[in-house]
């Protein structure tokens, strides 16, 4: 069974991560976090800096995994036009540090990229359109992109976007967000000049599983297979939720100030991953069901 470390194992994505491999591969789990938030039952559990240069080392050295997924990053994009370096040392020098010490035993590197490489101005991207970044978190989610594309490393890079779904003790995201702030009866502000692909967590996860168990490397867009603004999602999760629609207010991002420039439509062309794993992501209509499901489990 081979084996595969899970960088921010602690986070949505990383959650689900650990439970979609833990049944086929042998997983290591590491974050930042002292504790597991994920807590499968057999799966080893390091509280790890990926900034640290000499912890890295040992720790990717002891395990010599046949597969690395860095699935940490520093997200906070108006932040990373602050706290620029905290942005760099996360999002690039961690990338440099894996890259570094795994060319030492060669595993595959699936890394977690965005759709803010682009600037939003054309929509419906694709994997050979050409990037232009607009602020420091998209500048430094290219410089990953294109250390890693360097490297002599068999590669995954996984561009995606408006990722939703359940994890435990990690923070809101969109659709989490608009179902507390309705269920609360409470009123939101949601732009409608913002496109692109909501994806539902667990397909992001399947559609990297598919990739490497047919080993297709490269390159790839995977996002939810439907192109919506923010606006109409907010509504379709309403809908779905059974909630007031009524309490979602209409905006456009320049009423919200937000200090780091946003990608307008950064929505993507999902074409070379559906040709290539046999397998399209979730509409908004299925993910949302999904979700559902699993959040009524938790509940329940």
């Amino acid at each position: 069974m081979k084996k595969i470390v899970i960088f921010g194992s602690n986070g949505l994505l990383g959650q689900s991560l650990v439970n979609r491999f833990n049944t086929d591969y042998q997983v290591v789990a590491a974050s930042l976090g002292g504790t597991s938030l994920n807590s499968v039952e057999g799966v080893p559990y390091h509280q790890i800096d990926m900034v640290n240069r000499v912890q890295i080392n040992e720790f990717l050295i002891a395990e010599s995994p046949d597969i690395i997924i860095n699935a940490a990053a520093y997200t906070n994009v108006d932040g990373s036009e602050k706290d620029k370096e905290l942005c760099w040392n996360t999002n690039v020098r961690a990338v440099e540090n894996i890259i570094d010490i795994a060319t030492t035993f060669n595993p595959i590197l699936v890394h977690i990229s965005s759709d803010y490489v682009f600037d939003g101005q054309q929509g419906s991207y694709t994997e050979q359109d050409p990037v232009n970044p607009l602020g420091n978190y998209a500048r430094s989610k290219m410089a990953a992109e294109n250390i890693i594309a360097a490297s002599n490393l068999e590669y995954i890079i996984a561009r995606t976007q408006v990722l939703y779904g359940f994890g435990n003790k990690v923070k809101l995201n969109f659709a989490t967000w608009v179902i507390s702030r309705l269920s609360k009866k409470q009123n939101i502000k949601v732009v409608t000049d913002q496109i692109g692909n909501p994806t539902y967590i667990d397909d992001l996860s399947e559609s990297i599983f598919r990739l490497l168990e047919r080993e297709e490397f490269g390159l790839f867009h995977i996002a939810g297979s439907q192109i919506i603004n923010r606006y109409n999602f907010a509504k379709k999760i309403a809908g779905r939720f059974d909630l007031d629609e009524s309490l979602i207010e209409k905006i456009v991002t320049a009423d919200l100030k937000q200090l780091a420039p946003r990608p307008m439509d950064s929505s993507f062309n999902i074409d070379k991953l559906t040709n290539r794993i046999d397998w399209q992501p979730s509409d908004v209509e299925t993910g949302l069901k999904k979700l559902k499901s699993k959040l009524s489990k938790n509940n329940g």
